[in-house]
């Protein structure tokens, strides 16, 4: 897929979902979570979930010990499938705003195309077992983050000046924000714009050149 950076970035590295493993009761049931999360916005039942899967009510707990935790299992597996994506390395030597909105455009379609994403930002995002996966894996993104801003100063394409840890919280929380936003809304916008206005929010914020600017 090529997307408007002039980056190209295999499709089936963004959108496909994990095909569930024949024969695998614990992959079973975290697609029939994730079926039934869909389904009932957010609200799910264990029996439920076990006959969607074709399994016992007693295997499930087998597999993930309580309802809290198959739901912590398929968050976790949620941001495995997240984390493959936004971290996934991209060609090295492109400039340093190529890179990353090829990255931010990847992300960003994942979120659109797998039906977790809404759920998990919407109404789960206040329950326990999602805030408490969600600190450890926010901690880990604005680490990389900012590592990934600290390259980009050394590189000579970001001010030296900016603090990158402060600049890597700011720009992942506002990556999380705007994306929830626009998944919460009755008709989501298209990810074209999500994708330019959260790009604009960057470059701003990095002193990069915008779409606009080079037009200019």
């Amino acid at each position: 897929m090529e997307f408007s950076s002039g980056v190209n970035v295999p499709e089936a590295s963004i959108v496909d979902l994990p095909a569930p493993r024949r024969g695998g009761a614990r992959q079973r049931l975290l697609t029939a979570l994730t079926e039934a999360l869909v389904e009932r916005v957010g609200d799910f039942e264990i029996a439920d979930v076990a006959r969607r899967a074709s399994v016992s009510v007693g295997l499930a707990y087998h597999h993930f010990g309580s309802k809290a935790g198959l739901l912590a299992a398929l968050i976790d597996d949620f941001h495995d499938r997240h984390d493959a994506v936004a971290n996934q390395r991209l060609d090295g030597a492109l400039p340093w705003a190529e890179r990353e909105r090829a990255r931010l455009e990847a992300t960003i379609v994942f979120m659109y195309a797998d039906p977790l994403a809404a759920v998990l930002m919407g109404p789960l995002s206040g329950s326990a077992e999602a805030m408490a996966v969600e600190a450890a894996r926010r901690r880990a993104m604005v680490e990389l983050a900012a590592h990934n801003i600290a390259h980009g100063q050394r590189m000579g394409f970001i001010d030296p000046a900016i603090d990158p840890t402060l600049a890597g919280a700011a720009i992942m929380g506002g990556i999380r924000q705007a994306v929830a936003t626009a998944l919460s809304s009755p008709t989501p916008p298209p990810k074209e714009r999500v994708i330019a206005q959260i790009w604009a929010f960057i470059a701003g914020g990095l002193g990069l050149p915008t779409e606009d600017s080079r037009d200019g």
